[in-house]
């Protein structure tokens, strides 16, 4: 207590900075607060912002892998044929799209070396937006004869796991289109196995459409042949006959299984895949309507398939957690 002039007691007067403890712990239990709130809020717009950007660049990683022996020369001249229209389709309906391609012939049963009439076992083009130089790679691959009832698959399928370029941020997308199956594991001479090579990609993310280049098959029947579940690597499966492969490679990875009624329609059924595993199709189904109300069956086998593709990522998420 202070006494002023008239005799009075009168409390002390604290200075500014004379400050308890206490009031000094509050204080500064006030500044951190409001520092790790602003922390939080900066932390949620950078997260929110990055979310942002990687959507934004988010695109579709599409794999062409054919099968070049005799009995699908004719395929492979549509490629040449069409695959300025194909690009003109696709690249403006689907953002930040690239294009690989991935082509097969077969190899002796048992060796190292390439069929007597082959110059190659499989043949890739990396993912690029440069038509130029898909267009020439196309052209510039050759036809050839399998060895065996069975081709090269299994090495496309290794080509496509391990050689390939894709990019994590992008959707990858496959359409294989064939007639015959991947060897057993021990006919190869490389022993690659269809099987863990499907499994291994299906992990990865990658959608696999399949196309069955052979007799007429409609697309209810090739989805029976082997309805598996999406993601049902339970059972091991050392070899398939061709459409049996076809179906179960599609199904078990979530993609769409089609056969063809006439060659032409290989160039919708790619178109229609992308769509589909780009998240396009309804953008696909309005141009359609306008320009081929005929053609409307693939969105919704298209449909169909993704359909069964979200159910089994869900519940391999519910099993997961």
């Amino acid at each position: 207590m202070k006494t002023n002039a008239n005799g009075l007691n009168l409390p002390a007067i604290k200075k500014t900075g004379d400050l308890t403890k206490q009031t000094r712990k509050n204080i500064t239990s006030i500044d951190l607060a409001k520092k790790s709130s602003v922390n939080s809020l900066l932390k949620a717009e950078s997260s929110s912002l990055l979310k942002d950007m990687i959507q934004s660049e988010k695109g579709l990683d599409l794999v062409l892998v054919g099968d070049l022996t005799a009995s699908m020369i004719d395929y492979h001249k549509l490629l040449k044929d069409k695959f300025i229209k194909l690009c003109s389709e696709l690249f403006p309906l689907i953002k930040n799209l690239r294009i690989g391609i991935v082509f097969y012939l077969d190899h002796y049963a048992g060796s190292e070396s390439p069929g007597p009439d082959n110059q190659y076992v499989t043949r890739v083009q990396k993912l690029t937006v440069n038509t130029e130089e898909l267009i020439h790679f196309i052209n510039s691959s050759t036809t050839g004869n399998g060895y065996d009832f069975d081709e090269a698959v299994e090495d496309a399928l290794n080509d496509l796991l391990n050689n390939m370029n894709w990019k994590e941020t992008n959707s990858g997308s496959v359409v294989l289109f064939g007639d015959a199956s991947p060897h057993p594991a021990l006919q190869c001479p490389y022993h690659y196995d269809f099987f863990d090579l499907t499994r291994s990609l299906y992990n990865k993310g990658i959608t696999i459409n399949s196309v069955y280049c052979g007799h007429h098959y409609s697309q209810e029947n090739l989805q029976r042949l082997h309805n598996t579940g999406v993601g049902d690597f339970n059972k091991r499966i050392s070899y398939l006959e061709p459409p049996s492969f076809f179906s179960w490679i599609a199904n078990v990875t979530g993609g769409m299984v089609l056969g063809v009624d006439r060659i032409e329609d290989l160039v919708d059924i790619i178109i229609a895949s992308a769509a589909k595993d780009s998240g396009n199709l309804d953008e696909l189904e309005k141009k359609m309507k306008e320009s081929a109300p005929n053609k409307l069956r693939l969105i919704e086998v298209a449909r169909k398939a993704e359909q069964r593709k979200r159910i089994g990522r869900d519940s391999d998420t519910k099993m997961l957690g």
